[in-house]
C-alpha cells in the first residue's frame, strides 16, 4: 500500500523562519529605500553590519570581521566598495602600521544617521503595533535565535558592542 503524498505546509502555520526571513527582507527593503530617499542610492542595508561595527574612533579589519561575522575577505570587499564611495577610510593605524584601521567620514556619518532613522521609525512602527513591552520581549527572542544575545554564544555582537 502507497502512503498518500501531503504537504504539511497547505494547511498549517507559516514556518518561523519564513516569517523572520520575511520581516527581515521587509526592514532590509525600508532601509534600502530611506537611503536612497536621503541620497544615498549607493549603500544598501547589506553594509549595515560594517557601518554599525565601526567605532568612532576607527576598528581595525580584524575586529570589523568578528563583529560583523563575515570573513576578514568579505569586509574587505565592503571596505573596498565603501571607501572607493567616500563613506569611509582605511589607512595604517598610527600606533601599528601593519594593521588597517577603517573610520567613518563625514559622508559615512551622515548615511549611518540616516539609516538609524529608519531603523527608529520602523521600531516605533511596530512598538506601535505590538506594544514596547513585546517588542522587548521579540528583540530577547530574536537575539537567543540569531545568538547575538547576552546569553548567545556569538560572544561579540553584531552591533560592534560585546555584552557585558
Amino acid at each position: 500500500m502507497v502512503k498518500p503524498l501531503t504537504n504539511p505546509f497547505v494547511d498549517g502555520p507559516v514556518p518561523l523562519g519564513t516569517l523572520v526571513t520575511t520581516a527581515g527582507r521587509r526592514i532590509t527593503s525600508q532601509l534600502d529605500e530611506g537611503l536612497r530617499a536621503a541620497g544615498f542610492p549607493d549603500v544598501r542595508a547589506a553594509h549595515a553590519p560594517l557601518f554599525m561595527a565601526v567605532d568612532a574612533d576607527g576598528t581595525n579589519v580584524t575586529t570589523l570581521a568578528s563583529r560583523t561575522r563575515m570573513t576578514k575577505q568579505a569586509v574587505g570587499e565592503l571596505i573596498r566598495y565603501l571607501d572607493d564611495r567616500g563613506y569611509l577610510r582605511a589607512a595604517a593605524d598610527p600606533r601599528d602600521k601593519r594593521v588597517r584601521l577603517v573610520r567613518l567620514t563625514e559622508r559615512g556619518w551622515a548615511a549611518l544617521e540616516a539609516g538609524q532613522r529608519v531603523v527608529a521609525d520602523f521600531d516605533t512602527w511596530l512598538a506601535g503595533e505590538l506594544g514596547a513591552d513585546e517588542v522587548t520581549r521579540l528583540r530577547a527572542a530574536l537575539e537567543l535565535i540569531a545568538g547575538t544575545g547576552a546569553a548567545g554564544p556569538a560572544g561579540d555582537q553584531v552591533s560592534g558592542r560585546s555584552a557585558r
